[in-house]
């Protein structure tokens, strides 16, 4: 069974992480998938089925679960709490307006919310796109439940100027090799892309959740692996195909809906995180 969790949160850089934890020589992460859902989606089938994704263990240091949805599900610290007391759990947090765009964009993109729908209607449907994002509302339960020196906050922004000392700070936490570099460190992740067609990308996406869901995960890691996207996405963004980017007047709305949970936020990790994601000119 697992002893790390990185809990989330969504759309904060968790695939990147994931991406580097998997080459670190004294980690396990299961082979079958990259997030595996169980103390959110699938709690329900029992701690049987969870540790058969643990099957392949062959001896490292540590054994860890990295699932960006727990953060904002309010059954998952209780549930954490009840089969991992122990476990170590890392958070990774970014700017909450650049984390609504982003999560928006790949929903739009994977077909989860109609794509006639722009930024503010799609809230709609899919309140989350928000929600998700007050961390200081989401972290109070696990707050609760863990003790500090059991949870730890890392702010993404730090990844961007030095990617290295930011998972260097995740191998200490973890107490492995804070020396080791992975190879994609300097990389990036997880990026959005544009659809060749958002019809073909809408089924792609829906057939790979549903193989997921029902725990057939081979074909859908084989097709990453030989990179079968490249068939209905574009290799990055085009401007006139995606939805139009927010302006200003959306980013002061969404500057005053989080302006609360982050002035909370900012007392809990001890940085002013209000100037650093809600100021007029903020981070892009």
């Amino acid at each position: 069974m697992p002893d790390f969790l990185i809990i989330g949160g969504s759309k904060c850089g968790t695939v990147w992480m994931n991406e580097c934890l998997r080459e670190h020589p004294d980690v396990y992460l299961t082979g079958d998938t990259h997030e595996i859902f169980f103390f959110d989606r699938h709690f329900d089938r029992g701690t049987d089925w969870y540790a058969h994704y643990f099957r392949g263990y062959g001896g490292q240091k540590r054994i860890g679960d990295i699932t960006s949805s727990y953060l904002a599900d309010p059954r998952a610290p209780s549930r954490v709490r009840a089969v991992l007391p122990a476990a170590t759990l890392i958070v990774s947090l970014r700017n909450p307006i650049e984390r609504a765009w982003s999560k928006y964009l790949d929903m739009w993109r994977k077909g989860k919310i109609p794509k006639h729908l722009a930024f503010w209607e799609a809230l709609e449907r899919a309140p989350e796109i928000l929600t998700d994002g007050e961390y200081f509302r989401c972290l109070e339960p696990w707050r609760q439940l863990f003790p500090a020196e059991q949870l730890h906050l890392l702010i993404l922004d730090d990844a961007s100027w030095d990617p290295f000392a930011y998972m260097r700070q995740v191998y200490e936490r973890l107490g492995v090799d804070p020396d080791f570099v992975a190879t994609k460190t300097s990389g990036r992740a997880n990026e959005h892309r544009t659809p060749r067609s958002t019809w073909a990308a809408h089924v792609a996406y829906r057939c790979s959740d549903f193989l997921h869901r029902k725990g057939i995960h081979a074909p859908v890691e084989l097709s990453k692996k030989l990179r079968l996207e490249r068939i209905v996405l574009h290799r990055g963004r085009d401007a006139n195909k995606d939805p139009t980017p927010l302006i200003e007047s959306d980013r002061a709305r969404l500057r005053q809906y989080f302006r609360e949970d982050v002035a909370a936020l900012s007392d809990v990790v001890g940085r002013d995180l209000v100037t650093a994601w809600l100021q007029a000119d903020g981070n892009q």
